[in-house]
């Protein structure tokens, strides 16, 4: 794929996208859901000024990775690694509220920095809140439909294969076009623990070997009563005795 910063014209037709100069085609498979996983949530919270108005700005970061695939830019190299993640809650929710995507591509640098923005229905925010403080949510996962683009010849794919997204570009070709979503899933665990493996004691070589004998077994409750029945019985042996020469004399 073509690296360099030449525009280039970009058109759609028939749900497909056509990019100058290049034979791949783009296509959009609202069947297919996109799935992101973010480790290391973390609590930012604050205020901003916007437009005179002082507001509150909440919002939970993390780092997150494609799930079975990629994010990339049409026409043009390059995987992201990681993508920044940010959770918001939005100001405003119906009564059927929607939870919203949107991923897009800031160029910071000279590098390409991608992100996904999440704006969660406020009850959805409090509950991760929530769990967040209690320790039970570090990492997070989530699924959406959007409007990202595939290569055409990759659209059969089996569902669990992986498969690389493509953010669009805008008609000059220059400028990466952000998409847009729906979360229809959204969860969120603690970070797992490992398992310890628990070895056995090493025994000592110096300690002397201990061999048992019968007399260091404990006794039954049977040998202990069979012992008191025998002191029991000869007991009354001599009590008969001394009966018998008392009657003599």
């Amino acid at each position: 794929m073509n690296e360099s910063g030449v525009a280039r014209s970009v058109s759609v037709s028939d749900g497909r996208m056509a990019i100058e100069g290049l034979s791949t085609r783009y296509v959009q498979d609202a069947a297919r859901r996109f799935r992101l996983s973010a480790s290391g949530l973390r609590f930012v919270g604050g205020f901003e000024s916007r437009d005179g108005r002082l507001e509150e700005s909440r919002r939970f970061l993390a780092e997150a990775t494609v799930v079975d695939g990629g994010l990339r830019r049409a026409g043009r190299e390059g995987e992201a690694g990681t993508i920044a993640l940010t959770l918001r809650p939005l100001s405003q929710a119906g009564e059927q509220p929607r939870l919203l995507l949107m991923l897009g591509c800031r160029d910071e640098g000279g590098a390409s920095q991608p992100f996904a923005e999440a704006f969660l229905a406020p009850a959805v925010f409090a509950a991760l809140e929530a769990d967040m403080l209690a320790g039970l949510a570090q990492d997070i996962s989530l699924s959406a439909t959007t409007s990202l683009w595939m290569r055409e010849e990759d659209r059969g794919r089996t569902h669990g294969e992986p498969l690389d997204w493509y953010l669009g570009l805008d008609a000059d070709g220059r400028s990466t076009q952000p998409a847009h979503g729906f979360i229809e899933t959204i969860e969120w665990r603690p970070r797992e623990l490992p398992v310890a493996i628990e070895t056995a004691p090493t025994p000592d070589p110096v300690a002397a070997p201990v061999h048992e004998t019968e007399d260091d077994w404990p006794e039954t409750a049977a040998e202990q009563l069979g012992k008191i029945n025998g002191s029991f019985r000869l007991l009354l042996l001599m009590l008969a005795f001394l009966l018998i020469i008392v009657a003599m004399k």
